[in-house]
């Protein structure tokens, strides 16, 4: 549930600022590609057993909500969205897991 809540105010709040600025459409960049990631990587952190699988599946229940709400008319952003939050959660497992081996030792 933290996934699909942080993946959801994360994008949201981004396209809106986005909108609400008027910037250009690379400027959209930002709510799909760079919040996802954060959400992600912030999902990894809280869980830390396991990040990427909890990423994953509150992106992908936060993938129709995204797809209805935020981007309606939009789709491919939705799964951009949704694509990019499994991956920050899963770069960021791997870092903690990496830094817990190497504390072990």
């Amino acid at each position: 549930m933290f996934a699909f809540a942080v993946n959801v105010l994360l994008v949201t709040v981004t396209h809106n600022l986005v909108q609400i600025l008027q910037a250009n459409l690379n400027a959209e960049l930002l709510a799909t590609v760079l919040a996802p990631l954060v959400a992600g990587a912030a999902t990894a952190y809280y869980a830390r057993a396991r990040g990427g699988v909890h990423a994953l599946l509150g992106s992908l229940v936060a993938l129709p909500v995204l797809g209805i709400y935020v981007f309606p008319n939009a789709w491919p952003l939705a799964v951009f969205a949704a694509s990019f939050c499994t991956m920050g959660g899963a770069i960021t497992e791997l870092g903690l897991r990496g830094r817990a081996e190497s504390d072990r030792r």
